[in-house]
């Protein structure tokens, strides 16, 4: 199957590995993959967390050892193995359970033992503090969201670009990719396409093809957090209207 073909590819009911999941894995001790499943929680929903303790007045890092913290413990106790999908949004489990974590949190403890026997993975990154001074004025509630539907958002685009990355089509991607989201009508396709060595035609299949691809991929990962498929519509309209800014998003 050729990569055009691929885009278009239906695979209706097969989702990535659920978040469910991955915390099932993580908080089994005798699971060999369990050290990179935690790095995988790290690194998908820190910048939320994150962002949630700055807004509720702590340090860079104070907030650092908390979210960290939070994440290895909750492993340790052997929390997320009780967190099956049947009880919702993960987001909504992810940001309940921290709320308890820092309420029982002082700062001498919040640095102990980070990751147990596992690496911990790095938290620092500049543009997390200056996403987070960007929103100064957003509750701590609607900055997690934010943070969160970003954070999902960036995850998409990832791994979008890597299929056309492994196609061996990255020049195609960086042309389209800033047009993607199509507000902007057709702006200089015959002037993209005559760079790219294609017809204005073929350019806008392709443009076509790849925001397909994008929604499939999009729909995948909402689906990899919720408890059941029937409810990604809800949350994929949730997100949107949390990253337009609604005052009605949380």
């Amino acid at each position: 199957m050729d990569f055009d073909a691929k885009l278009n590819e239906s695979t209706p009911g097969v989702f990535l590995t659920t978040r469910w999941s991955l915390v099932a894995r993580a908080a089994d001790e005798d699971d060999s993959t369990a050290a990179q499943a935690l790095a995988d929680l790290c690194r998908d929903y820190w910048r939320p967390l994150y962002h949630f303790a700055r807004r509720k007045g702590q340090t860079p890092q104070d907030a650092q050892d908390l979210t960290q913290g939070f994440i290895a413990k909750l492993l340790e106790s052997g929390s997320f193995s009780r967190a099956d999908r049947e009880l919702g949004r993960f987001r909504t489990f992810l940001i309940s359970s921290f709320v308890k974590y820092m309420s029982n949190q002082h700062r001498d403890q919040t640095a102990q033992k980070r990751g147990g026997a596992m690496s911990p993975v790095s938290l620092n990154d500049a543009s997390v503090e200056l996403e987070y001074a960007t929103h100064d004025t957003m509750t701590p509630e609607r900055l997690y969201e934010r943070s969160w539907a970003l954070a999902l958002l960036e995850r998409v685009m990832q791994r979008l670009r890597e299929e056309y990355v492994k196609a061996g089509r990255l020049r195609l991607w960086e042309a389209i990719e800033p047009h993607l989201a199509g507000g902007g009508g057709r702006p200089g396709y015959a002037r993209m396409a005559a760079e790219l060595g294609m017809s204005e035609s073929a350019l806008t299949v392709s443009v076509h093809r790849m925001r397909k691809r994008y929604g499939t991929l999009l729909r995948e990962e909402i689906a990899s957090t919720v408890a059941d498929a029937a409810e990604v519509d809800d949350e994929l309209r949730h997100l949107m209207t949390v990253v337009s800014g609604s005052a009605d998003a949380v």
